[in-house]
């Protein structure tokens, strides 16, 4: 895998010491071939959105407005008092949190295609609770606002609503009238990822070489592309952020990319972002290991050991290049990527291998 053309390359670095110069940088995500957008605080704690474009130029947006997201507007904001603000990703949507609901806002014409009942029907089916449609336009969709707190942010308290999901989880993955999403189709996104921080100068972070990564990379990718398990319903981005605990009940958020895919894909993700939790320190090393234990169990029950190993390192792969553009990764990132690039020498057996060097 050799990546961008190096000339190109080097011009698009100018994006990268803007980026890292950014004051108050939330999160940052390539912009195809035009840059990166940002998300930051001002001096006022306010969300604001932003371009930076291959040459490093800065752009930020008004507060809580942007061309390309008609209903996003201040006075959306204003209707009800303690909304909030939580996502911009400029040009693309944003996210309102309100007292009974949350606004997501969207070009003109994308909201038709987003929360599809289908979708959610494998997930309801098991027993998860999933937002319900309140209401929605051409450019906004509101969804019901679910009770409890993300896994990622409750960390070793959150144990009883992994044990919940334990149990829940098996129900899910049986044949959907879902899109499909194949091995193939997530090596596309594991490169897309790879090129796109490689040429924008960010993997400096990472603390390894773009070739060693790019290694690990096609390896995983060419794994990816062999026939693996039958197709089931899969959420294709789960991770302990899509997941609420109240005590009682376990919710799921963002069904959108509910596809047809290897129960791999989704166990494989959560693997990975559990062992980030680790390395991040949100988990303590008991907690990790109970969790571990829990979807190793789940693993066994649902799929093949050598394609829940492609997946989760394609998980973890992708997490490399995702926080390449987010700050504070340099803490942790080198050390997370090298380990990477170690078990990706022996791909097939990263599910195991992982239960004592992972995370």
């Amino acid at each position: 895998m050799t990546g961008t053309d190096p000339g190109i390359r080097g011009a698009r670095t100018a994006a990268a010491k803007t980026l890292r110069e950014l004051p108050g940088l939330v999160r940052a995500w390539p912009d195809h071939d035009r840059g990166m957008v940002f998300e930051r605080r001002d001096a006022a704690g306010l969300l604001r959105a932003g371009r930076i474009d291959v040459e490093g130029r800065l752009r930020t947006l008004a507060y809580a407005e942007d061309p390309a997201l008609p209903e996003l507007s201040p006075q959306l904001l204003h209707q009800q008092s303690g909304s909030r603000l939580v996502v911009h990703r400029a040009g693309r949507r944003a996210v309102v949190i309100s007292t009974d609901r949350v606004h997501k806002l969207l070009r003109a014409g994308r909201a038709a295609r987003l929360a599809d009942p289908r979708a959610a029907r494998p997930f309801v089916r098991a027993g998860l609770r999933t937002p319900e449609v309140l209401d929605r336009s051409p450019s906004r969709l509101d969804l019901e606002l679910l009770p409890g707190r993300a896994l990622h942010d409750l960390g070793d308290a959150g144990l009883p609503g992994w044990q919940r999901l334990a149990e829940l989880w098996p129900g899910v993955p049986r044949p959907e009238a879902l899109p499909e999403h194949t091995g193939a189709d997530e090596a596309k996104v594991l490169n897309r990822w790879y090129r796109q921080a490689h040429a924008l100068g960010v993997l400096d972070t990472a603390g390894a070489s773009p070739a060693g990564l790019g290694d690990a990379v096609g390896r995983v990718s060419a794994l990816l592309c062999e026939p693996g398990d039958p197709p089931a319903a899969s959420h294709r981005d789960l991770h302990d952020g899509q997941l609420l605990w109240d005590g009682t009940t376990l919710s799921l958020l963002d069904l959108d990319t509910a596809a047809l895919a290897e129960p791999g894909l989704d166990l494989g993700n959560l693997a990975a972002h559990l062992d980030l939790a680790r390395i991040q320190g949100r988990f303590g090393a008991a907690g990790h290991a109970q969790v571990g234990s829990i979807l190793e169990d789940l693993g066994r029950e649902l799929a093949d050991e050598s394609r829940l190993s492609v997946y989760y390192l394609a998980s973890r792969l992708r997490l490399i290049f995702v926080h390449a553009f987010r700050p504070g990764a340099a803490q942790w990132l080198p050390a997370w990527a090298s380990e990477s690039i170690k078990l990706a020498a022996s791909p097939t057996t990263a599910w195991t291998t992982r239960t004592t060097t992972g995370g």
